[in-house]
């Protein structure tokens, strides 16, 4: 399957849709992520991008524990929100990607 869809799709454009999705995810990311001193917000961002998948997270050692929580602290979710609650968004941009390749911007 994945090579007929890599025959049917022009390259390059599954990257662009997937890039432009990660960016959202980001930008979904850092609006619900915590402030305290900011490091958290500051470090989300695209960490891998290819031509099948994408990956937004960050380096902060302490994310997981402000995503899921910890048995003293509640967890405060910003990640998977970003993504969960976006589905649609997030279809409609790698499927734009998708249709649009090849056609010239003026």
């Amino acid at each position: 399957m994945q090579n007929e869809l890599s025959d049917m799709v022009r390259p390059g454009a599954l990257v662009k849709g997937l890039s432009a999705a990660g960016l959202f995810i980001e930008g979904q990311a850092k609006i619900k992520a915590p402030i305290d001193t900011g490091f958290l917000r500051n470090s989300i961002g695209i960490s891998r991008l290819t031509s099948e998948y994408v990956v937004v997270g960050t380096n902060a050692e302490y994310a997981s524990y402000v995503e899921e929580g910890t048995r003293k602290m509640a967890a405060r979710p910003y990640l998977r929100p970003a993504i969960m609650n976006n589905v649609p968004k997030l279809k409609e941009l790698i499927l734009d990607a998708l249709m649009n390749a090849g056609r010239t911007r003026r």
